[in-house]
């Protein structure tokens, strides 16, 4: 049998969408995204496209480009359309699913088109605004709360009357929704009728906080990605895979909401709800937290990926005694979905097609450990601390933070403020005393919690002293849990 090779295949367009699928350019073009990336394909692309199909929605989104380096050339040329591939593990079996997103009728660079960009946000069917421009973009200095105010004003001046908005930010940051409001809010000030502008928003737009839970890495490697081609028969230049948990929780009245974006077709994927407290804490804390507090001791250990690292004789079991016994005793979860949704976490970092690199994770390591490890520290010491328990886990990945961060890694924004810690430390038992101390930097003293200080001191030393190996090898009650099975699938 002869083969095409991947130069012979047709590039994806409108073409290979399905006679018997929905209509596209028939729907209207009700969503504006922010963000070009593959998590909002693999989401909120994905759920319209999900709720177009089931008929409980109908229209269409607008991707815009903030930056130099965003994929609306390739949308474009595709007429919108990519293909989601979900791979990995449920209940400890492999599946695969391959599906045609059509929920994107066309992407707007946003340095060279904003014109249109207004013309879009004035229209009365564009109600909602979705954002994912990373934790970097979403801060009062930067350009993107600029540009959403301008497109508010745009359709305040145009069309004041005009049905309510709904923004959902999905960046990784709590509380998003008002907290966006309140920058755009203060940037109201400096637009034209401010007082009548503020006024126009606290009546016309809702700003939604929301959060999302899909790990996506990106394009895969060139041999993964010329097989899945040849299958499909054709060439995809955002060809998208990730993994098959998704979520996205919207906090908002729900049925306000769904008159208007109705995209809970998949009510397991998609909450609404007035609040969603429980499901940013199970995220946030389990998967994130085990995450982040592993990070440094893989990088430390030469592990690259999230994989490896669950496979690996020691880090596996590190990564599941953080996660059962030091993080979900931490929490005000219910304890039986807590450990449901943590038995899900190993199996999705055991993905084996997934290769979801430490190096990408660790990325503001700092900031990452302020909100996601943090609560779990003190969260334990209030439950657990009084009888003199001391989380060694966590310990050990504090440490091998505070030694990792002498290296000097690329992407930490707040390095600075914890490289002058070893900048002023006297004698190497003195650095955690002065690292965990410091209230501005965690938002709590650390080294006030009942045993951190000295477990932590502990394992730096043995860190410096015998190594990575040594340290895991060390650590109390992780064979013994190892050997009770309960995360197993």
């Amino acid at each position: 049998m002869v083969h095409a090779s991947k130069a012979e295949l047709p590039r994806l367009s409108a073409a290979h969408w399905p006679t018997g699928a929905y209509r596209r350019e028939d729907l209207p073009e009700r969503v504006l995204q922010f963000g070009t990336g593959m998590l909002l394909r693999a989401l909120c692309a994905t759920f319209v496209d999900a709720a177009n199909t089931a008929g409980t929605f109908s229209g269409r989104s607008v991707v815009i480009q903030s930056t130099p380096h965003g994929q609306a050339r390739a949308l474009n040329a595709q007429d919108g359309l990519f293909t989601l591939v979900e791979r990995g593990l449920e209940h400890g079996a492999p599946v695969e699913r391959t599906r045609l997103i059509g929920a994107i009728s066309r992407a707007l660079i946003a340095d060279a088109e904003w014109p249109a960009v207004r013309d879009l946000v004035a229209r009365p069917e564009l109600q909602v605004i979705v954002s994912n421009v990373t934790e970097a973009g979403f801060r009062p200095d930067a350009g993107f709360p600029a540009r959403l105010t301008d497109l508010l004003h745009t359709r305040f001046v145009r069309l004041p009357d005009g049905p309510p908005v709904f923004v959902i930010p999905t960046e990784l940051v709590d509380e998003n929704g008002p907290r966006l409001a309140a920058m755009v809010h203060h940037l109201a000030d400096g637009r034209e009728h401010g007082t009548k502008f503020r006024e126009w928003l606290r009546a016309r737009v809702r700003f939604c906080s929301s959060l999302v839970d899909r790990i996506t890495t990106g394009m895969p490697a060139a041999q993964v990605r010329a097989a899945l081609e040849q299958r499909l028969g054709y060439s995809d230049a955002l060809l998208t895979v990730t993994e098959p948990h998704a979520l996205w929780a919207i906090e908002a009245d729900p049925a306000e909401l769904r008159a208007t974006f109705a995209i809970d077709a998949t009510p397991d994927s998609v909450i609404i709800a007035p609040d969603i407290g429980f499901f940013r804490e199970r995220k946030l804390r389990l998967l994130n937290g085990a995450h982040t507090a592993t990070a440094p001791l893989a990088l430390l250990a030469g592990v690259r990926t999230v994989r490896e690292a669950v496979e690996h004789p020691r880090l596996g079991t590190f990564l599941r005694h953080i996660l059962f016994e030091e993080i979900v005793p931490a929490t005000d979860l219910p304890l039986d979905a807590a450990l449901a949704f943590a038995s899900t976490v190993i199996d999705r970092f055991r993905n084996p097609w997934l290769d979801h690199e430490w190096r990408v994770i660790a990325a503001n390591q700092t900031a990452k450990l302020r909100l996601r490890v943090v609560p779990s520290l003190t969260g334990f010491a209030r439950k657990r601390g009084a009888g003199g328990i001391t989380p060694q886990g966590l310990a050990l990945g504090l440490a091998a933070y505070l030694q990792w961060a002498r290296s000097h890694p690329a992407g930490d924004t707040d390095l600075p403020l914890i490289e002058r810690h070893w900048r002023t430390a006297t004698t190497l038992q003195g650095l955690p005393g002065s690292a965990l101390a410091d209230v501005d930097l965690w938002g709590v003293n650390l080294a006030e919690l009942p045993g951190l200080l000295d477990a932590t001191t502990h394992w730096l030393v043995l860190l410096e002293r015998d190594g990575v190996e040594a340290a895991l090898a060390a650590l109390p009650g992780t064979l013994e849990h190892a050997a009770t099975g309960r995360t197993s699938s």
